[in-house]
């Protein structure tokens, strides 16, 4: 019996200050469309019924620089807080319309559409058993986007100020479900211009 269709939802993250790239890193060109676009193409591709962008200072920039129809902007008031601040933004905007919602680094241009699949084809199998969190792994070491089931939100809008999402993961390893890839672009994000370059060099060898 085939498993019921899942509702998933994007929520990229996209309010870092991204100071060793030297500008926002969602409006980098990638091969002739922003970054974000990328992502966003990516995640759609991949079946994300709803997307959210989560932005910070850069919010008015990446706005005006980029197509985000059918996406839903939500503004980060204190991206000092860390990542986990946009990913509880991002989450306590979720509805239970929602089965699950992959937590995805704007950074990360080299997932694709297969890993994001891969994902959810496993939770769909697994979301009747204790596993809740969903993270694919190159070669036993894990990266990016990480799924997490609906219901299990709470831990990590509770976090208290100065953790980050690994506390979630770590103290409930039981429930977490690793997904292998023989992606290793799971594995990239982009930090500096370097980062971006072997990137797109990497991303455009591959396409």
């Amino acid at each position: 019996m085939s498993n019921p269709p899942i509702n998933a939802a994007a929520i990229i993250l996209a309010a870092g200050d991204s100071k060793r790239m030297g500008q926002p890193k969602a409006l980098l060109d990638w091969d002739g469309r922003p970054l974000l676009e990328h992502v966003l193409h990516t995640a759609r591709e991949a079946g994300c019924a709803k997307l959210f962008v989560v932005v910070g200072k850069d919010g008015v920039a990446i706005r005006a620089g980029c197509n985000l129809e059918g996406v839903t902007v939500l503004e980060n008031p204190d991206p000092s807080h860390g990542q986990i601040s946009s990913i509880k933004l991002g989450m306590e905007n979720l509805d239970f319309s929602t089965d699950c919602c992959l937590v995805w680094p704007v950074d990360c241009p080299l997932i694709e559409p297969g890993d994001v699949k891969a994902l959810l084809e496993t939770y769909a199998g697994w979301r009747a058993s204790l596993m809740r969190i969903f993270i694919p792994t190159h070669q036993g070491e894990r990266g990016h986007p990480m799924l997490v089931d609906i219901g299990f939100r709470q831990p990590f809008i509770d976090l208290p100020e100065g953790e980050t999402a690994r506390k979630v993961i770590d103290d409930n390893h039981t429930q977490v479900k690793e997904v292998p890839t023989d992606n290793a672009g799971v594995l990239v994000d982009v930090d500096t211009p370097e980062d971006y370059e072997a990137a797109l060099k990497q991303w455009r060898a591959s396409s």
